[in-house]
């Protein structure tokens, strides 16, 4: 089989829509050549681009893909605009697929790996070059497919200023009032006084919550932590101020990131200073998390 010709330079870089090969004189037949994919009706993808992608590049390429051909009045919304933000998600949820809403139009979209949505009327903004509906109104729906503490996670994110700030309360409350009866609607309400700010991660939230559950006092979240002479010790992820007790969640990542032996700069600093430090990671059970805190506080004259 002889080999398809190049493509012109131009489409070699990104996804593109059949209605953008016009200039380029491309017959069908090199559209139909075997390096091309062809995620969605009318949309190809060079192949080379697909080469050794990651789970979330190849989101982000299919993303890419539809947004090629997507009308001005769509837009990304739900779980694929919860992720194009960067808003944690479970496992269960992060599909090779798109969910896309129509705004003022009579029918959803369709097709392969779509699914579609329509709406009267929705407010959208622009995350990592995408067209995606706004943080507080993805919360919303998303009540639809998670838990309340799943929710209370997304949620902490939308409040986050790390990395950047996708919702105030404010909004987070005058979307949950316009979701009216909205599915999940009594999960939202639930959730929405347990958001925090200044939540860096979902784990973060998961301890959080753990304690709060086990009756333990609410721990701060991500304060900057000095010595009684004002020098600055370190962020510490969750901490009981009055007991100088921190917890820090570890990731995966810890032992083997380059920056793993400031982190361990960084507990000794908080030790010397007089702090005790609750290390937890991804083995420790709910249960484990309680009696860790528990034992901690104690030991610094809690006494609840």
């Amino acid at each position: 089989m002889r080999r398809p010709d190049p493509l012109p330079e131009a489409l070699q870089r990104a996804p593109f829509a059949t209605s953008a090969v016009d200039a380029f004189g491309l017959s069908q037949d090199r559209l139909e050549a075997s390096d091309l994919s062809h995620p969605f009706r009318g949309v190809h993808v060079p192949r080379a681009l697909l080469d050794g992608l990651d789970d979330d590049e190849q989101f982000a390429m299919l993303c890419d893909a539809y947004q090629a051909k997507m009308p001005r009045q769509w837009f990304f919304s739900g779980p694929t605009a919860a992720r194009i933000m960067g808003v944690p998600l479970p496992a269960r949820l992060e599909k090779l697929e798109v969910h896309v809403t129509a705004r003022g139009g009579s029918f959803a979209p369709s097709g392969r790996n779509v699914v579609g949505h329509k709406t009267r009327a929705a407010e959208t903004t622009w995350v990592n070059r995408r067209r995606v509906r706004i943080g507080a109104e993805v919360w919303c729906e998303l009540a639809s497919v998670l838990s309340v503490n799943e929710l209370i996670q997304a949620g902490d994110r939308m409040l986050s200023e790390k990395p950047f700030l996708l919702a105030t309360r404010r909004h987070l409350i005058d979307a949950v009032a316009a979701f009216g009866a909205g599915r999940g609607v009594r999960k939202l309400r639930e959730a929405l006084p347990q958001l925090r700010e200044n939540v860096w991660s979902p784990r973060e939230t998961w301890v959080r919550l753990v304690l709060l559950r086990a009756g333990l006092p609410e721990p701060e979240c991500n304060v900057r932590l000095f010595r009684p002479d004002g020098v600055f010790l370190a962020v510490g992820d969750l901490v009981y101020r009055r007991y100088r007790v921190v917890i820090e969640y570890e990731g995966e990542r810890w032992h083997t990131d380059p920056w793993a032996g400031r982190e361990i700069d960084r507990y000794n600093r908080l030790v010397l200073a007089g702090w005790t430090v609750v290390r937890v990671r991804k083995h420790h059970t709910a249960a484990d998390v309680e009696r860790m805190t528990l034992e901690a506080l104690r030991l610094r004259s809690y006494r609840g």
